[in-house]
């Protein structure tokens, strides 16, 4: 009795979730806002839009037993919207022909779409939109160019594939492609030439030209420059003149920097030498003083004298120059007394 209580509880509170099988692009088609189904309940399922049953003859419906539903046989696929023909002077540049695929639509050489570009999409019904209309391309009348002009009368329109030429004013130089044609999508290409004028004349100051032409400039002429004394070249010194001007740039003359170096001579004072003292003869002439030359010794400037070497130095010149002052006082006395003594004797002998 009482497992037949239990087994008639289970039965009576077993509920299965909502069920889910996206995996197979299939929704509820009732009980969407149902969370819970009791043991027994039984829902129904059937292709998300723009899908179809693989098969159709399979079962839609699965069952709660206890607490699981029971297996889903339904698997659905994209519906498939079929290829789109080509239409006039025009076709489609496809992805697939199944349901969220597109086509884009392409017009023939020499046409081009009438109005906006408009894509088409596979829906659940089928392709959208319808086939759109490629009329014959058109180019209004090519632009004017500086300096130059048309070879004939423009025309208010051009069709696909003609063409219009251009030409400069005369001493002046075509850069581009002198012939455009009306493309495919209504423009002439390629772009419209230039008419070259030339360069104009660099200046740089500080700067000779060593090489090249002198001005005007025209298209390939050349110039070398050199920099002055002083001045180092920045930038290339060769440049070429080409359609968009000189290549490369015109270089720059920029200042060499100067530099000062001091150089500190230290000068040792001379030694002097002591004189010998002057020698006394009995001649009757007067006595002659032989002076040693006083030599000095330059120290070369690198070498340095120490304070005291200095002071001593100048020390030894003082007493030098004090001894030579005695020598010529002593010198002086001398040859006063050698006169007297002359004149003492001269007048002994005349008595």
């Amino acid at each position: 009795m009482l497992l037949l209580y239990t087994e008639m509880t289970k039965i009576l509170t077993a509920e299965c979730t909502q069920p889910s099988f996206a995996s197979r692009n299939v929704v509820l088609s009732n009980h969407l806002s149902t969370q819970n189904f009791t043991n027994g309940s039984t829902v129904t399922f059937e292709c998300v839009i723009g899908h179809k049953p693989v098969d159709p003859k399979a079962s839609r419906s699965v069952t709660c037993e206890g607490n699981q539903w029971t297996s889903l046989e339904l698997s659905c696929t994209r519906k498939s919207c079929g290829s789109l023909a080509d239409f006039s002077h025009g076709r489609y540049d496809m992805t697939g022909n199944l349901f969220g695929d597109t086509a884009k639509p392409v017009c023939d050489k020499g046409y081009m779409l009438a109005g906006k570009e408009t894509t088409r999409t596979c829906r659940d019904q089928g392709w959208d939109g319808r086939d759109p209309l490629c009329e014959s391309v058109k180019c209004s009348a090519p632009p004017a160019i500086e300096n130059g002009q048309l070879v004939d009368e423009p025309l208010e329109s051009y069709n696909y594939l003609e063409a219009v030429s251009y030409r400069c004013n005369k001493g002046l130089n075509l850069i581009g492609a002198s012939t455009l044609h009306c493309s495919e999508d209504g423009t002439f290409k390629p772009d419209p030439p230039k008419c070259f004028d030339g360069c104009p004349t660099p200046i740089i100051p500080n700067a000779k030209r060593i090489g090249g032409k002198s001005p005007p400039y025209k298209l390939g002429n050349f110039i070398e420059y050199q920099c002055g004394d002083g001045y180092r070249l920045e930038g290339d010194g060769y440049i070429v003149c080409k359609a968009n001007g000189w290549s490369p740039e015109p270089p720059q003359c920029i200042v060499l920097p100067t530099t000062t170096t001091t150089t500190t001579t230290t000068t040792t004072p001379a030694t002097p030498t002591t004189p010998k003292p002057p020698k006394r003869t009995a001649l009757p002439t007067p006595p002659t003083t032989t002076t040693t030359p006083v030599t000095s010794t330059t120290p070369k400037p690198s070498e340095r004298t120490a304070p005291w070497v200095v002071a001593l130095i100048v020390v030894i010149v003082l007493i030098a120059v004090g001894v030579i002052i005695c020598l010529i006082v002593k010198r002086k006395r001398s040859k006063h007394l050698y006169s007297d003594k002359v004149a003492t004797d001269n007048q002994e002998d005349r008595l």
